[in-house]
C-alpha cells in the first residue's frame, strides 16, 4: 500500500504540474494573440488614415517632397 501511495503521489503531482504548464502556456499564447491583433488594428489604422487623406487630396502639393 505504501508503494501505490507514493506511486499516486508522483502521478497526481505530475499532472498538476502539467496543468498548471498548459495554463502557463495558453495565457503567453493569449497575450501573443492580444498583440498581434492590437498590432494589425494599429496598421489598419494608419493605412486608413494616408488612403483618406490621399483622397481627399490633403497632400497632393508634398507627394514628390521627398
Amino acid at each position: 500500500m505504501t508503494v501505490l501511495a507514493i506511486f499516486l503521489l508522483i502521478i497526481g503531482t505530475l499532472l498538476v504540474l502539467i496543468g498548471a504548464l498548459l495554463i502557463l502556456i495558453g495565457t503567453l499564447l493569449i497575450a501573443v494573440g492580444v498583440a498581434l491583433i492590437l498590432a494589425g488594428a494599429a496598421l489598419i489604422a494608419v493605412g486608413t488614415f494616408l488612403l483618406i487623406r490621399r483622397l481627399l487630396g490633403r497632400d497632393r502639393g508634398r507627394a514628390h517632397s521627398w
